[in-house]
């Protein structure tokens, strides 16, 4: 689960940012019960005006989950190129640091890139144990491995390493060579599981994104069966969806989706006349679900997109539900803010812009004099919190 980020230099946030999904004294069961003390919410909502910076934050999570396990292969058309962009092309380097727990223990990792190049990379660990100290795992500069652990790196030294490309991470390099490292594998597969809906450009379901989530009803029955009996409780009419793979006579395969709506009989619809909210149900759940199935992270951008606002909190309070005894996160951002006053204010994040346009990231328990019991979303209303549209028309 992730515990805090630090970033700077990224998108429309150029000052160092903190996101922290840490707190105390929570007995709820959004909150993930730390081994160490602490509490991890299990849930972020971001809010805050348009062109604020709450897509960039969704970047954020989905490129850190791309970078740790980007290979060249799956990014023929960027070769020597990290999809990512600056603050206004600010030459300076962008900065990212990660804590999170998996597996027993809390990892550090912190990278920083400056254009096509990975500047450094570090990884250290700290068991989550009585007396367990912080170890360094690896310390990489540029193309050059400065540091390994000898523990976990087992009759190898830094000079049994090639020179590592200057725009793929080391975790990435490691899991893909003939090493087999597994404490370097686990962390690879931790990132690998962040479930997105956006890319570099901000798309929300666009062509890569449905092609992956149609591939993964394929490959799972029980999956594609669990959204259906979500989606049919929304009362659209729904009974089911027909998934087929094709393979045309050019040999080139296709995937088609057809709507069955039980109103006179199993009536078949093409799924690209059913409604803008079905099918971004259709999308996200994939998602949803499978990190309720696997403790991944889920990353969705606009999560309001086509949803009734009922819809909405609906959505939120089953993944809250069916993650009781589980440690998925669900972080997500939205211009449909009933969901205020389903969650906390440690579980919100007030996302606004400067003048000189540089975006910034408030938790909400952090605004002066802000009470538990307010009424978040009223105050958020009255421009109380700040981060709310000055509108003149």
């Amino acid at each position: 689960m992730i515990r805090k980020v630090k970033f700077s230099n990224f998108y429309s946030f150029s000052k160092e940012q903190e996101i922290n999904f840490l707190a105390t004294k929570k007995k709820t069961y959004d909150y993930y019960q730390s081994e160490t003390g602490d509490q991890i919410t299990k849930i972020a909502g971001f809010i805050g005006k348009n062109a604020s910076g709450k897509t960039n934050v969704m970047r954020l999570f989905s490129f850190l989950g791309y970078f740790v396990c980007r290979e060249i292969n799956d990014d023929s058309a960027l070769v020597n190129e990290i999809a990512k962009k600056t603050f206004f092309n600010n030459a300076d380097p962008s900065s990212f640091s990660i804590e999170f727990e998996n597996s027993g223990s809390i990892y550090f990792y912190d990278f920083s890139l400056q254009e096509k190049i990975i500047i450094n990379e570090s990884l250290f660990v700290q068991k989550i144990q009585k007396g367990a100290r912080k170890e360094e795992l690896f310390t990489r500069q540029a193309t050059s491995i400065i540091r390994i652990n000898k523990e976990y790196f087992k009759n190898l030294t830094e000079d049994a390493f090639p020179k590592v490309r200057e725009d793929v991470s080391f975790i990435a390099f490691i899991k893909k060579s003939t090493y087999s490292i597994d404490i370097i594998n686990s962390v690879y597969d931790y990132f690998s599981g962040f479930k997105t809906n956006i890319n570099e450009r901000g798309g929300i379901n666009q062509l890569p994104h449905q092609i992956n989530t149609l591939q993964m009803y394929l490959r799972s029955p029980d999956l594609k069966q669990k959204v259906e009996n979500f989606i049919c409780r929304f009362d659209i009419g729904l009974h089911g969806f027909e998934i087929k793979k094709q393979i045309q006579e050019n040999g080139i395969s296709s995937i088609s989706v057809k709507g069955i709506h039980a109103a006179k009989g199993n009536n078949k619809l093409d799924f690209n006349y059913e409604s803008t909210g079905t099918q971004s149900l259709f999308f996200a759940m994939a998602n949803i679900l499978s990190a309720l199935n696997n403790n991944n992270i889920v990353i969705i951008d606009e999560i309001e997109f086509g949803l009734h606002p009922e819809a909405l909190n609906k959505l939120i309070g089953y993944f809250i539900d069916e993650n009781k005894n589980k440690k998925s996160q669900f972080i997500f951002s939205s211009n449909s803010l009933g969901f205020m006053n389903k969650l906390d204010m440690h579980q919100i994040y007030l996302v606004d812009k400067k003048t000189k346009g540089s975006s910034s990231v408030l938790r909400l328990n952090k605004v002066p004099n802000i009470r538990p019991d307010e009424n978040f979303l009223a105050k958020y209303l009255s421009g109380a919190y700040g981060a709310f549209p000055k509108i003149r028309v």
